[in-house]
């Protein structure tokens, strides 16, 4: 059946809509972006911003999952003016970092968020345009700055336990040498600077499937044969 972003007639639905954009308020920016380092507003922040005002004016929210091609999760966003039925909706196919469930949850809280802000014109404040997807060296610490890890620090979680904990244990040995030529020493040696900024990348890849698939992309690049030296 073939997808309709509106129905034939959305007059009273945007008269409405446009008393919506009179009273929304900018999104609140509670979070922070790993790479690069500037605050955006999440999935709850957008929600908040726009929840009471949509049903102050009649309009109905509704996020469903559609099947979509392998590879992608697919979502509706529609809003439907209550009391004539007229509607307008988009439809996201938002790439998937992990074929699991875990990667399905990803995908959907982020396309939510997106095609949300989309519709309404919300403005959440991540600019990251494929920044983060690259995961950029550059942006790590310098490599003479590495010192000792302290005694507070390894007592933190350990980096192989975060990586595991997104079923990506197989890659724990090329994260090691990723970590080695970033850092330019051993992963035991990393200071509490250096395993912060590791441990919020990790705990950003739980619900950005942008980032993760970064690292993906990153790991990936040292499970080719090395070149051997003369």
């Amino acid at each position: 059946m073939e997808f309709s972003y509106a129905s034939d007639d959305i007059r009273e639905l945007a008269k409405a809509l446009l008393n919506v954009q009179r009273q929304l308020q900018p999104a609140v920016k509670d979070a922070v972006n790993p790479f690069v380092k500037n605050k955006y507003a999440t999935l709850n922040s957008v929600m908040d911003c726009c929840r009471s005002v949509l049903i102050e004016n009649g309009i109905l929210l509704t996020q469903y999952p559609v099947p979509a091609e392998p590879g992608y999760f697919g979502l509706v966003t529609k809003l439907v003016h209550a009391e004539t039925g007229q509607y307008q909706a988009g439809l996201a196919m938002i790439p998937l970092a992990k074929n699991d469930a875990q990667g399905l949850g990803s995908a959907c809280t982020y396309g939510r968020r997106y095609a949300l802000s989309a519709m309404l014109g919300i403005v959440t404040g991540e600019d990251d345009d494929g920044n983060a997807a690259s995961f950029r060296q550059e942006k790590c610490p310098s490599r003479r700055t590495s010192r000792p890890q302290s005694s507070t620090a390894q007592k933190k979680i350990p980096l192989s336990q975060m990586l595991s904990a997104l079923n990506l244990a197989d890659y724990i040995p090329h994260y090691r040498q990723y970590l080695e030529q970033t850092y330019g020493c051993p992963v035991e040696r990393m200071n509490s600077e250096q395993y912060q900024e590791q441990a919020e990348i990790l705990r950003e890849c739980e619900s950005n499937p942008i980032v993760l698939r970064g690292l993906l992309k990153t790991l990936n690049t040292y499970r080719k044969p090395q070149p051997i030296r003369q």
